[in-house]
């Protein structure tokens, strides 16, 4: 029985992790998919077809973003 609660505490404790690590996107930060999902999201905003997209964006992510679009020519942002 205590080897139950333990894991279910261990598991509770990694999905608080999971969820502080990871943001709208599901995605770790800074992955590769990571940045290609908040490109499309910012451009999709600075575009005017979706004004919802950069909602729960952060000033980290924007960052990453511009930084990805100055230095990357696939960028949809760039």
């Amino acid at each position: 029985m205590p080897i139950q609660v333990s894991r279910s505490r261990v598991e509770r404790r990694l999905q608080k992790l999971e969820g502080v690590l990871t943001d709208a996107s599901r995605f770790a930060p800074n992955s590769p998919k990571w940045i290609e999902y908040w490109d499309r999201q910012f451009y999709l905003y600075l575009s005017g077809k979706d004004r919802n997209a950069v909602r729960r964006a952060s000033v980290d992510t924007f960052r990453a973003v511009m930084k990805y679009a100055d230095e990357n020519p696939t960028s949809l942002v760039g």
